[in-house]
């Protein structure tokens, strides 16, 4: 592990008058398990799109095992050994699980027989626990398995350099715990460049890191000297207070009541009879295993896909649509227009938002910058020019300023900074003492305690227990049993 596989000199990037990484220069030794942390907007994903050829360098090189590749494009840096997972997975819909791998061992080589191919895939399958979903189409596999079926693609690829982009982003629990372990039993030959904000992820795995804060290289050490440098606290953890449960509150009318509510698609039940009512003022977390069907409910209840006949939702679907004065939706992904400003998309939320009928408080445009600082001063900028975090913060600020008086929010911490996460559960404690009904799904169990007033456990298609006391032991010990893992240790 001596002899460098990576070596980056100078490398910086820059967009018109921001700068989003300032020269860095870093070496990686072959069969390194190497991280990079950093706040939101550090430049994490900006480093590793350059390393990976997906964006140009404003200055600096990249040399891949004495070979400089700056100004190879992302294909030819794959062809020589470069592979990588996105922030969002990269998976082809309308193929099955082992079409996307089979797709992905084409790149091995020509001359590999179509059995090695077959082996290969196999494999890949068994090595993130997809053996059952062989046939399903990617489009069909829940949201953490597509993660794992990313990762999958871009093992079979045989890389000699991995580039993993938020790999736990979205991953329940038990996901991240044999995401750890299929991380840590990589061959040797892999090099490993990891950025992950789950930190107990990135201590296991990886054993030097390097912190980045503000498009700036601030150190780089074990994970021993970064969890000890105080320079990495202040610009990445979040304070010891924030993590204190408020007190839980029963909040006002309902805004929102689920009555047996059923739901799938083509044929195959997901929602077998839910449960649940949210009231005015309150904070409702949905938790449960990736494929449980949070995304789902969440769809269903946003008017995006249908209930089966049977159900009871009140009020009806078509109250809850675009224009009505009951209900906005933060999806998964953020899905927020890749050729609108930060302005733009603003502007056009309030001007929908500004048509619903009141009733309470309404978010303005100063609400927004009080609520979300991490906005202020980007109006002009466009989501490809912002941070995933930075991302997330937008899609939080459209909605609100679309005035719902429900707001459901999927995976709202995902790709989220230790610090921001905290800053987040202040933002959704916010809303709901103006008076908003927030119902999130969420994987991060602490952020989970610290910020709901009453959490529900979906399994089996069912709330299988809701409990406003998240402090009893009984409640720990039955989201141990149905999450699959102890509760301990599932920070952001």
């Amino acid at each position: 592990m001596n002899v460098p596989l990576l070596h980056l000199h100078q490398l910086s990037r820059r967009y018109g008058a921001v700068t989003a990484l300032h020269p860095i220069s870093l070496q990686i030794p072959a069969g390194a398990r190497h991280a990079i942390i950093g706040p939101n907007g550090a430049g994490k994903s900006t480093l590793l799109n350059l390393i990976a050829g997906s964006q140009h360098p404003s200055g600096g090189t990249v040399t891949l095992d004495n070979r400089p590749v700056t100004q190879l494009t992302a294909a030819a840096r794959a062809r020589h050994g470069i592979s990588r997972t996105f922030q969002h997975p990269a998976v082809i819909g309308e193929l099955t699980a082992a079409g996307n791998l089979a797709l992905a061992a084409r790149t091995i080589g020509r001359r590999a027989r179509a059995a090695e191919r077959r082996r290969r895939v196999q494999t890949a399958l068994t090595s993130v626990h997809l053996d059952a979903h062989a046939g399903t189409p990617a489009r069909a596999l829940s949201y953490g398995q597509q993660r794992r079926l990313e990762l999958a693609m871009a093992l079979t690829a045989r890389p000699r350099l991995l580039l993993l982009d938020e790999p736990s982003a979205g991953l329940d629990p038990s996901e991240i715990a044999q995401l750890t372990t299929t991380l840590r039993g990589l061959p040797p030959e892999i090099t490993v460049l990891l950025v992950d904000h789950h930190l107990p992820l990135v201590f296991d795995v990886a054993t030097t890191i390097t912190v980045l804060a503000a498009g700036q290289h601030l150190v780089t050490g074990t994970a021993d000297e970064i969890r000890a440098d105080t320079r990495v606290a202040g610009a990445y953890f979040a304070t010891p207070t924030a993590s204190t449960p408020r007190t839980p509150r029963t909040g006002g009318q309902a805004v929102l009541s689920v009555n047996q509510l059923r739901a799938g698609y083509r044929g195959a039940p997901v929602l077998t009879g839910v449960d649940l009512e949210v009231a005015g003022g309150t904070v409702h977390a949905l938790l449960g295993r990736n494929g449980a069907g949070k995304t789902t409910l969440l769809n269903v209840l946003a008017g995006l896909h249908p209930a089966l006949p049977g159900s009871t939702i009140a009020p009806a679907p078509g109250q809850r649509q675009a224009g009505s004065d009951t209900l906005a939706l933060v999806p998964q992904g953020r899905r927020l227009w890749p050729t609108l400003t930060v302005a733009e998309h603003l502007n056009l939320a309030a001007a929908t938002g500004a048509r619903r009928t009141g009733h309470g408080h309404r978010f303005t445009h100063d609400d927004i910058w009080s609520l979300l600082p991490a906005l202020d001063g980007k109006q002009h900028r466009y989501p490809g020019q912002m941070s995933g975090g930075e991302q997330q913060m937008l899609a939080m600020a459209r909605a609100l300023l679309l005035q719902p008086r429900l707001l459901l929010l999927d995976e709202p911490t995902e790709g989220l900074a230790p610090r921001i996460v905290d800053h987040l559960a202040q933002i959704i404690a916010r809303i709901a003492d103006d008076g908003v009904a927030v119902l999130l799904a969420e994987q991060n169990q602490q952020f989970t305690r610290t910020v709901a007033d009453r959490i529900s456990v979906l399994d089996a298609g069912r709330i299988a227990f809701s409990t406003h006391d998240m402090t009893d032991p009984d409640t720990h010990t039955r989201l141990a049993d149905y999450l699959g893992v102890s509760t301990a240790g599932t920070t952001a």
